[in-house]
């Protein structure tokens, strides 16, 4: 036992238990963050039986995190080596302040046991459904390997099903129209049988996703959104692979920024003033995209996803045509500078109802029609020509590099509902904006480096910082950030993920690297 809850209303217990990986089967060992989700959804629905309500507050609680529909490296199961390793929450049997002996030890020797047991000995039993879990996330990793010697940020399989159930939901819609790429931009990939894959590629460059309301095309862009990671069996979105590195940005007001750059963006303010370290405790819809931006490109984002439901319009585009009503512009779009952008390495892909200056700045415009994509480019250069909108030729000039002067003392932060709380803040730092993050467990890993790895930051260029931290994760697990030994609720998280916390931090104090 790890860590032994104060009372039965504590955060429960933490009993770690041990087991030969011989006991699997031996092809299966090759892939073990694969083998690990897998264990881990057994052991999820194996506990869940094996619980039992025994006293007061979290007695008789034996759990793991839910797992989404995401394949991660999380603490709860580790395949290392020749051990497995599964972290548990007990909540021991209480009644008061003194604990149950005989329930506790019929718990903890008896049922979690034996539900490890269960979960190790159906990776044999149930060998057909482990090597189809495995094989699809080998598929997602050779897809997505192929992409950029492909010249694609992202693919989208055909026959993949994009629509969820409801807003909220992760499950697909029954019933849904399956994707089906366009010819003109069909490609096929190949998966780690030799196999062909055929789908829609989406080059590199700017695409402009448009169509009418109500169409797929959001539904389109989140699914590239979620691409960033593999998807389990029967998810849908299976042959739906992104760059690792894409970042979905919106606009989000009042949000704090440190010292970013965003003259590209915003500039001749009313005063004079210079936005080439901007900082604010309250940004603008505009100004705080254009944040966003910066910081995900100084992180190393090479993929952008934006919707113009959720973004500044005024930092999306601006109609030509309308600009002498307008004597003083402070906003130079998107759509003037997407092709700037593109030229230094960072793509974009941009949901759009319509805009002539976008459709005159994409390499690739596809149409979404009842679910339905359709390569509309030819006719999008045509009308733009039609109506005398021509691509913009701005410079794009890409974030320089901050170091880290400051960062906040937080003295007991928590995530509720998305957001990070402290009393050292003033007000919640909201993270729900982040829509990569897919599970409650990620949030922990975040909350984590709240409150053991800022210290580590200062004094460091943030980029290398980040890609540190990532690089720790990458090579053993979200529980390789911990200090001592881990509970199992974290869930890995991209160096992308972390910067997106650490800028928004009240009290991060940045400087331009000499």
């Amino acid at each position: 036992m790890s860590r032994v809850q104060g009372d039965p209303f504590a955060p429960p217990s933490v009993v770690v238990v041990e087991a030969p990986s011989r006991l699997l089967p031996g092809w299966a060992l090759e892939w073990p963050v694969p083998l690990a989700d897998w264990l881990h959804r057994r052991l999820y629905m194996l506990l869940g039986r094996a619980s039992e309500k025994v006293g007061e507050g979290h007695s008789g609680l034996l759990a793991v995190p839910r797992p989404g529909p995401v394949v991660l490296r999380r603490s709860a199961v580790e395949v290392r080596g020749g051990r497995l390793r599964f972290r548990v929450w007990a909540g021991l049997p209480s009644r008061g302040r003194r604990v149950l002996g005989r329930a506790a030890a019929e718990m903890l020797l008896e049922r979690l046991p034996r539900a490890v047991g269960e979960a190790v000995a159906d990776a044999g039993r149930l060998e057909g459904q482990l090597g189809e879990h495995i094989y699809t996330w080998r598929l997602q990793e050779a897809l997505r390997s192929q992409l950029r010697p492909r010249g694609l940020a992202a693919f989208v399989g055909d026959g993949s099903v994009l629509p969820r159930r409801c807003g909220g939901c992760e499950e697909p819609l029954p019933g849904a129209v399956p994707f089906e790429s366009p010819p003109s931009l069909r490609v096929e990939l190949e998966g780690p049988r030799g196999e062909a894959v055929s789908g829609m590629g989406v080059p590199r460059g700017v695409t402009v996703v448009a169509g009418s309301a109500f169409h797929g095309k959001s539904t389109l862009l989140e699914a590239l959104a979620a691409g960033v990671w593999n998807h389990v069996p029967g998810d849908g979105r299976e042959r739906v692979v992104t760059v690792r590195n894409a970042m979905y940005v919106k606009a989000e007001d009042g949000r704090f920024v440190s010292c970013v750059d965003v003259s590209s963006f915003i500039h001749d303010l009313p005063g004079g003033g210079s936005t080439e370290c901007f900082s604010t405790s309250d940004a603008s819809g505009a100004t705080s995209t254009a944040a966003s931006i910066q910081e995900a490109v100084e992180a190393g984002a090479e993929l952008l996803l934006l919707d113009e439901d959720t973004a500044a319009s005024n930092i999306l585009y601006l109609d030509e045509r309308a600009a002498p009503l307008t004597r003083w512009h402070t906003v130079t779009p998107i759509a003037s500078l997407a092709r700037s952008m593109a030229e230094r390495g960072v793509s974009l892909v941009i949901v759009s109802s319509g805009s002539l200056p976008l459709l005159a700045a994409a390499d690739t415009v596809i149409v979404m029609e009842g679910y339905r994509a359709r390569d509309s480019t030819g006719l999008a250069r045509e009308l733009a020509r039609r109506h005398g909108v021509s691509p913009a030729g701005a410079e794009y000039k890409p974030p320089r590099p901050r170091v880290v002067q400051g960062t906040p003392r937080l003295v007991k932060p928590k995530i509720r509902g998305g957001r990070l709380e402290d009393r050292a803040l003033q007000a919640p730092v909201d993270l729900s904006g982040d829509i990569h993050l897919v599970e409650g467990s990620q949030f922990n890993t975040l909350l984590l480096v709240a409150r053991a790895h800022l210290a580590s930051l200062r004094g460091k260029p943030l980029a290398a910082a980040l890609s540190e931290l990532e690089s720790t994760m990458a090579e053993g697990g979200p529980q390789a950030l911990a200090p001592g030994e881990p509970g199992p609720g974290l869930a890995e998280v991209r160096g992308l993920d972390v910067a997106f916390l650490v800028n928004r931090l009240p009290g991060l104090r940045a400087r331009h690297s000499p």
